[in-house]
């Protein structure tokens, strides 16, 4: 058995997690240090990610980097690309978590979305994905191996008046997805995503108490999904076990939907 384990280590490995210092992002930092990886924990909240960074790097010597990353400015991506080269020479799974979700405004009205929020969701949760993988391809490929883990959303699929926008830019990063793994697979670097449900994170959760228990119904699994759901998938497509895998979108949901 020890061999098919080992299918999910990920000793030697260098994983970049944006968002990765609280909410959902936590959780997969953890995870990835757990199998083994050095991680980046790259975050625009400099309280989160210092509480994060240190916490992780207590557990995991030598193999936590905590930096701050705005991901919609090409300078500060390209500063955390040096980090990584000077600190490890190496990149070969990156995770596009951050995403603006929680911040937005819950609107009566669909149609009330201002122009600079419209245009500041996309650029967070879409252009960001493919500046940051252009940004990060240099260290990618001095190695015949990488993975790209897009996280989208169950939203991309189903649709939302009230967030509109929010699920515009979820569908385009599936679409992202297929198109950057077409772009990459003949250098060794597979592109998935993973589309949760409705996840009672701790963000999540402090603006909306009640998170996930609306979905509980619909669900084929009746309960609130919770972060550690996501995880086994998230080390399965970082890991050489989706060796043959790429350019998929693969919904953690319960059964709210079946895709």
């Amino acid at each position: 058995m020890s061999g098919a384990l080992d299918l999910f280590r990920l000793d030697g490995k260098v994983a970049v997690v944006t968002g990765g210092s609280k909410g959902i992002g936590m959780f997969y930092s953890q995870a990835l240090a757990e199998a083994g990886a050095s991680v980046v924990v790259a975050d625009i909240d400099p309280a989160s990610l210092v509480q994060t960074s240190e916490r992780l790097s207590k557990e995991h010597d030598g193999r936590i980097l905590g930096t701050d990353l705005d991901v919609s400015s090409r300078e500060s991506i390209r500063a955390m690309v040096r980090q990584i080269d000077q600190r490890w020479g190496r990149l070969d799974i990156l995770v596009h978590n951050a995403a603006l979700f929680t911040a937005l405004p819950r609107r009566e009205s669909p149609w009330e979305i201002p122009d600079e929020e419209f245009d500041r969701v996309m650029a967070v949760n879409v252009r960001a994905i493919y500046r940051c993988t252009l940004e990060c391809l240099p260290l990618m490929q001095r190695h015949t191996w990488g993975r790209v883990i897009n996280i989208a959303s169950g939203l991309a699929f189903k649709g939302s008046p009230g967030l509109m926008h929010y699920a515009a830019s979820k569908g385009a990063v599936v679409n992202l997805t297929r198109s950057m793994a077409q772009a990459l697979g003949h250098m060794g670097i597979t592109v998935n995503a993973i589309a949760p449900g409705g996840t009672a994170s701790p963000t999540l959760l402090a603006v909306q108490p009640d998170a996930g228990v609306g979905a509980m119904q619909r669900r084929s699994i009746k309960r609130v999904e919770v972060p550690e759901d996501l995880v086994g998938t998230l080390l399965y497509l970082a890991s050489p076990a989706s060796e043959f895998l790429t350019g998929q979108t693969i919904a953690v949901n319960g059964g709210d939907y079946l895709h």
